[in-house]
């Protein structure tokens, strides 16, 4: 004879889930099928050892759960006889049935019983206290304007801890001609003090890293255009200038 290609759902005779009609066509299925037989041996055997390590990791004196007193449990139906040839067909469906009650109350490492109309607890992910991080950063902005010339642009300063985040963007900076480039400068407009702080590159835009310390002996920001000359000191053409405090 064939094996059958129709595989029954194993899994939900397992779990009980099948009509009679659906679990007494499993068995005739079972009776007949070499692979499905071989798939149930290692299913029923591990329901072997789950039973048995309930018995040995039972608690001996669970936390009783709070129910209502004097519960009483549903009266159950009378039983009803089985004809001979379904309860000799049936031998294997009925045996993975009774399996798949227990399988379905194990929980937790033991076995416990289901009472109509509860179900046990779902466990919910902790949530953690920990707020999610925000920015601690202080941003300035100054408007770059021009002291020679018609360009213009911002200055950005963002303080980050011990450092603060300087950009330099640029707008219509007419581009450095041969042996010439344009350096940015802290100054401080009263006493004419000034600290270099970079070139500024081709694209009219800089970034640096400064102290909120310097930035707060200084007021102002200076673009200059330079001449490659060696000298490292300012020039006399300031092209740029933005106050920031």
């Amino acid at each position: 004879m064939t094996a059958p290609t129709d595989h029954p759902d194993l899994l939900a005779l397992l779990r009980g889930e099948l009509t009679n009609r659906e679990i007494l066509e499993a068995s005739d299925h079972l009776d007949e099928c070499e692979e499905c037989r071989r798939e149930l041996t290692p299913t029923i055997t591990g329901h072997a050892l789950i039973t048995s390590s309930a018995r040995t990791l039972a608690p001996e004196s669970p936390r009783p759960v709070p129910v209502e007193q004097d519960r009483a449990l549903p009266a159950l139906p009378p039983l009803r006889e089985m004809p001979p040839m379904a309860r000799t067909r049936n031998r294997i469906a009925a045996g993975l049935a009774a399996a798949a009650v227990v399988a379905a109350a194990w929980t937790g490492g033991y076995v416990v019983a289901d009472r109509p109309g509860e179900r046990p607890p779902v466990a919910v992910p902790p949530t953690s206290d920990t707020p999610a991080p925000t920015p601690t950063g202080t941003t300035v902005s100054a408007v770059l304007t021009p002291v020679e010339g018609t360009a213009g642009g911002t200055v950005r300063m963002t303080e980050h801890g011990d450092t603060a985040e300087m950009t330099i963007e640029t707008d219509h900076l007419r581009p450095a001609r041969r042996g010439e480039f344009y350096y940015a400068w802290l100054l401080d407009p009263e006493t004419n003090k000034m600290l270099p702080l970079g070139q500024v590159g081709p694209g009219g835009t800089a970034s640096f890293e400064v102290t909120p310390a310097l930035l707060a002996a200084y007021s102002a920001v200076d673009v200059s255009l330079e001449s490659d000359d060696g000298d490292p000191g300012h020039s006399p053409r300031s092209v740029l200038r933005a106050v920031y405090a």
